[in-house]
């Protein structure tokens, strides 16, 4: 049998990848403009696989294109750095998916870090940015979760899960607050289903909590989760421990194909729509700016929240 012929990590061949690359998914035009640019950058970045420089050509002809796009000057210090890549992650990948576009930006990160000298990039022993949130799963994907909750191997696993589910994606519960919540914990403001988290009947003395309306398609399915529960809490569990809500999530079934359940990216899906309802993207781009810091800043300057005001019941959605 043929040996396989493999791409070989000499320093000649990686610089004859660099030099004959031509993307495809970039028309001639545009590449005339970029590519000298991204060459020079990805040589200075002395890449040692030839994979690697493959994979930095291709991400970085997708930033050069946006860069030029916006309006941007193509100079590693103006491009490469931290709040541009961020405003390119928010803005102009939005046709990747999710794991593609962590990838993406990872690579576009540690080239920068290489080829850059006066960007604000955090040195190797000091802590780096903040972990960016969990991406959300999409309304088919949680109606998938639904649909396999309905199919587990007997009653106590069918209810952990469904509960699980309601009590992320429709109220944002965090994996310590799911074991805590118990039948009298879901309340009625002023005609608006909610929730107490933290805080609640089923949670220890001290906890400080919150109250948060439920989101308005899952009304039904928390009452019923709710009923299912009896006087326990909504989700049972024998385990203990920190990793109590994963040892859970694991041991569910789940169909070929479908990864196990993640509480972050539950989460992730709740806060999603409640800020898709409340036009947070269209105040990014009316204000100009990429990062939610700025509304932490302004924080003690807007009134205190108040359980029951529109702006609360708002969070639930249309109800």
């Amino acid at each position: 049998m043929a040996a396989y012929r493999r791409r070989t990590d000499d320093p000649a061949s990686i610089a004859a990848c660099i030099r004959c690359f031509e993307p495809r998914s970039v028309d001639p035009e545009s590449w005339s403009v970029v590519g000298p640019w991204v060459r020079e950058t990805v040589t200075l970045s002395e890449p040692t696989l030839h994979s690697q420089a493959a994979n930095a050509l291709k991400v970085l002809t997708r930033l050069a294109v946006w860069a030029v796009d916006v309006g941007l000057v193509l100079d590693r210090e103006v491009v490469l750095t931290p709040e541009v890549l961020e405003r390119y992650r928010v803005t102009g990948m939005r046709e990747l998916a999710p794991t593609s576009r962590s990838a993406e930006i990872s690579r576009l990160r540690t080239l920068a870090r290489s080829v850059t000298k006066r960007a604000p990039w955090p040195g190797p022993d000091e802590r780096g940015a903040r972990q960016g949130l969990s991406p959300p799963y999409t309304c088919e994907q949680v109606e998938a979760y639904w649909k396999a909750a309905a199919s587990q191997n007997g009653p106590f696993r069918v209810q952990a899960m469904k509960a699980i589910l309601t009590l992320t994606v429709a109220t944002g519960a965090r994996s310590g607050e799911l074991f805590t919540v118990v039948t009298s914990d879901v309340v009625d403001v002023g005609g608006v289903v909610a929730v107490r988290l933290g805080a609640g009947a089923g949670a220890g003395a001290g906890a400080v909590g919150r109250v948060v309306p439920v989101r308005a398609g899952w009304v039904d399915r928390l009452e019923k989760v709710a009923a299912g529960a009896g006087s326990g809490p909504l989700v049972a569990s024998r385990r203990t421990g920190r990793d109590q809500a994963a040892a859970l999530l694991a041991s569910f079934e789940y169909p070929a194909g479908m990864p196990r359940l993640m509480v972050p990216r539950l989460r992730s899906t709740w806060l999603a729509g409640v800020l898709s309802d409340y036009g947070v993207a269209e105040i990014f781009s009316a204000a100009g700016i990429v990062s939610g810091k700025a509304f932490s800043d302004l924080l003690p300057y807007l009134p205190a929240p108040q359980v029951g005001s529109l702006s609360w019941c708002r969070l639930g959605g249309q109800q």
